[in-house]
This record gives structure tokens, sequence and C-alpha cells, in this order.
């Protein structure tokens, strides 16, 4: 199964025309890594305040249950990048919207999202203009 949604993020990321994989703290970095390893592109993480070398660039957002940090790593990504965020699920937008603010504040272009699954009941797809694909999706 790891192999088959392996294989189909990929596809989709080929299709994006993407240079830079953007994996997700923590569970994103699973599926951002062998995507990334597949198709020989850059790969960077995003991750919870306190995790990254050097210097970052950090951003707030919310959660159901209260808010957290994301950092990303000022030298990783560079404005000709063509990105793709790369995570487990999504559900109500707030870590993909952090991370796509960061992402933004280096200037490179954000391609699109893939996910392995999208909780779609729960509208987080409304609070997104990016171009997101699931490869699963549950509406209850």
């Amino acid at each position: 199964v790891f192999n088959r949604v392996v294989n189909l993020m990929s596809k989709e990321v080929i299709k994006l025309n993407a240079n830079t994989i953007v994996g997700i703290d923590s569970r994103g970095f699973i599926f951002a890594s062998a995507v990334a390893y597949k198709l020989k592109k850059k790969l960077v993480m995003i991750r919870k305040k306190g995790k990254l070398p050097g210097k970052t660039y950090v951003t707030s957002y919310k959660l159901e249950y209260g808010s957290n940090q994301l950092e990303l790593q000022k030298d990783m990504i560079n404005n000709s990048d063509k990105v793709v965020i790369i995570d487990d699920i999504f559900a109500t937008s707030g870590t993909i919207k952090a991370s796509m603010k960061l992402i933004n504040k280096t200037k490179a272009k954000i391609k699109g999202i893939v996910v392995l699954l999208e909780l779609i009941f729960l509208q987080g797809r409304s609070k997104i203009k990016q171009k997101l694909i699931s490869l699963n999706k549950v509406n209850t």
C-alpha cells in the first residue's frame, strides 16, 4: 500500500511540474521523503518550532484544540523553486495554510498540495485557493 501511495503521489507531483517537495511535520515527512527520493527532487521539511537549525521563518496557526508554530529554514527554498506540499491528512486547513504562509515568504511558487486523505466534511478546501489533490476523501 505504501508503494502504491508513493507512486500515486509521485504522478501528481510530475503533473504539477515541481522541483521541490515540502513535507509537513511529522507524518508528511514519510510520504514527502519517499516521493522526493523516487523523483530525485529537493526535499524540504516544515517543522514545529525549535526543531530546525539555522535561521528560520516562523508562523503561528490555530488548531482545533489550541495553537502551534511552524518553521521553515530560510536557506532551503529560493524564489525560483516550484513547490508541492505533501501531507498525510487535510482537515481544517490550518497546517497547510501556515505552511503556505512560510513558503510564500521565500517567493517560491506553490504548484499544489498533495495529501493521502481529505476529511471533506470539515470543509477545509473552502479555506484555501491552492490546487489540492487528495488521493482519498472521507465525508463523515
